[in-house]
């Protein structure tokens, strides 16, 4: 068993993202999936800009984004009343616009980064059992041809989605239930006064719900809830008429001219008790389903595996293994705030009650036009606005700017002579980031010296726009950025036992023993 051996269950975004960051950090990686094929419908659609900015550290951004379409905001329609509207050009990112991107093409980019990394899915592999030890996880495959393997690995990563045998196996309860509420979804050509352009609306009538968004000049994505579809058959074949219907009755002026691939689905609102389970961890939809509201299921189960990642990664390189604790504490929490809240946005489309929709048409409007209400609802929906400041491995010590330990962060452009750049733009290995505010060239030479495996970066004032001295201030400082991109540590230059202690947390340099006499 190698020290930097994993095993990864399930080759959707969340699996691949893991094989990618775990291949990037140099571990020892095998991924694998019962399925003979990556996904070949549209399916999960949304690639926030959260994603983007993950992807923009593997070099895929620019393409997703070519083969994607940009939408740059959404409106909520009540009885044909427009009464919530919000815009995503004052995203605090590169991509301040939700992207539309089918699913199988997400895949297919994820695969050929995978794939040139050197890692490829073995498909039509089942994990039959597992059981762990002190040293890690003893598994049984079995492969296309009947035969069985046995392998262990220090680490299992289980990314095989809602149904996922690696949390049965462990015995992990996947607590919650159904909304109570049946969908239907399809990619369908229409036209008419109604049809989406360049945002997301969603239109409600008595507890009805059709959403809509453009997926390319052809092709509109329409997801439906209705309350008369509870008891029809969920085998039948869907049809236009089924999504012109739908349309009609919740008062959208569309007509739907056909299909190109339509499908019923239920919601359900379920977590993983656990994240961590020994030397299990569980990923995506393993951990957490939940409605479509917002579209985060599967930005969401990307950034678990980056966060995961490179903490396995961490403790490989000799971090003290307490720091995979850290994952669950983060990423559950994310999944609780995420359950509740697209279970209240859902709650929220979907009243039936005349009064109660008539108060929340009233009341609407006015909250949501708040500019603090605008900026955490894009930032909900953008995912750049998750932090982890309350996590017992971030260390904040203090210091000016906005920017604290915990925080994402964002990009921004330097003010270098006749070059402007992003502060990120070059930061592409899968490595901690050092930002040295200010610091004079023994102070930068001294953080080298501590800090040998991280990129050191020094920043002057002059360097930073207007958004960068916002964030990062101007006295002398030490920001630590984690490869996930979350700031872990913050403090004045001076405090160089704290960012020794930090460094040794985070595997970067060797804890420093001492033998008794």
């Amino acid at each position: 068993m190698s020290d930097s051996s994993i095993l990864i269950a399930g080759a959707g975004p969340s699996g691949m993202t893991a094989a990618i960051e775990l291949k990037r950090a140099g571990l020892d990686v095998r991924i694998i999936d019962k399925s003979d094929h990556m996904a070949e419908y549209s399916q999960a659609l949304v690639v926030q800009a959260r994603t983007l900015e993950q992807f923009q550290r593997y070099g895929i951004a620019d393409e997703a984004v070519a083969r994607g379409r940009k939408l740059y905001g959404a409106r909520f329609y009540s009885e044909g009343k427009k009464i919530v509207s919000m815009s995503f050009d004052e995203l605090s990112s590169r991509y301040p616009f939700l992207l539309f991107l089918p699913q199988s093409e997400t895949e297919a980019l994820l695969n050929e980064h995978m794939e040139r990394l050197g890692v490829k899915t073995e498909r039509r592999v089942d994990l039959e059992s597992l059981a762990q030890d002190r040293r890690g996880v003893h598994a049984r495959l079995r492969h296309p041809d009947g035969s069985f393997e046995n392998l262990s690995v220090r680490w299992l990563i289980g990314c095989d989605g809602a149904h996922s045998t690696v949390r049965e196996r462990t015995g992990t309860p996947f607590q919650g239930g159904g909304v109570g509420l049946s969908f239907f979804v399809g990619d369908l050509e229409l036209d008419g006064p109604d049809a989406p352009k360049d945002e997301l609306t969603v239109h409600v009538h008595r507890g009805d719900v059709v959403f809509m968004g453009r997926l390319s000049d052809k092709l509109v994505r329409m997801i439906v809830a209705l309350h008369s579809e509870q008891d029809k058959d969920e085998r039948r074949q869907l049809t236009a008429a089924d999504f012109q219907q739908a349309a009609d009755h919740v008062g959208v002026r569309v007509n739907v001219r056909s299909t190109a691939w339509a499908s019923p689905f239920h919601v359900n609102d379920r977590q993983a008790r656990a994240y961590r389970i020994g030397h299990v961890f569980l990923a995506g939809d393993a951990s957490h389903v939940h409605s479509p509201v917002g579209g985060q299921g599967m930005n969401t189960g990307i950034q678990d595996a980056a966060n995961v990642a490179w903490k396995l990664a961490a403790v490989a390189r000799g971090a003290h293994p307490s720091l995979l604790d850290s994952y669950e504490e983060e990423r559950c929490e994310v999944g609780k705030t995420l359950l509740r809240l697209t279970e209240r946005g859902l709650k929220m489309a979907t009243i039936s009650n005349p009064l109660m929709e008539g108060v929340r048409d009233l009341l609407a409007p006015l909250i949501s036009n708040l500019k603090p209400v605008q900026r955490a609802l894009i930032g909900f929906i953008a995912e750049t606005a998750i932090e982890y400041r309350s996590s017992s491995i971030v260390w904040d010590h203090g210091g000016d700017g906005d920017l604290r330990a915990g925080d994402r962060l964002p990009d921004f452009t330097l003010q270098d002579p006749g070059d402007k750049t992003t502060l990120l733009r070059n930061w592409t290995e899968p490595r901690h980031l050092a930002l040295v505010i200010n610091g004079s060239d023994a102070e930068i030479a001294q953080i080298r010296s501590d800090l040998p495996e991280v990129e050191v970066v020094p920043l002057y004032t002059p360097r930073l726009d207007d958004e960068g001295v916002r964030l990062l201030g101007i006295r002398k400082k030490l920001i630590i950025v984690r490869p996930d991109g979350y700031v872990g540590f913050r403090a004045p230059l001076a405090n160089q036992k704290e960012r020794r202690a930090y460094a040794q947390q985070d595997g970067l340099i060797p804890e420093v023993v001492t033998m008794a006499a």
